[in-house]
């Protein structure tokens, strides 16, 4: 079975802290609070980028399968569908953009 990854986002006091508790009674779901993957994710970006010099050897397929790699390679040890309350900003999992 596939595994897909949704994010939780809001404002604070918007509810979104109470939609992950409730969330985290059904068995089958696993909503944690934070994700390591947000630093990671937004630290790889970075090193990536163009300020850094090795920017040029990565092309933009190679940039985006890293990036879905971060996920992957956190998420794929979870048993159950999963959501997270932290996202980088501005960032899809789905659509990566080209830098």
């Amino acid at each position: 079975m596939e595994q897909t990854v949704h994010f939780i986002s809001g404002l604070p006091r918007a509810g979104s802290t109470l939609l992950s508790a409730i969330l985290r009674q059904n068995p089958k779901i696993h909503a944690g609070m934070t994700s390591p993957v947000g630093p990671v994710f937004n630290a790889t970006l970075t090193a990536m980028g163009a300020e850094n010099e090795f920017s040029a050897f990565f092309k933009e397929e190679q940039k985006r399968d890293i990036l879905m790699g971060v996920f992957d390679g956190f998420y794929k040890h979870i048993d159950v569908p999963g959501l997270t309350r932290s996202m980088p900003a501005g960032r899809r999992t789905k659509a990566i953009p080209a830098m």
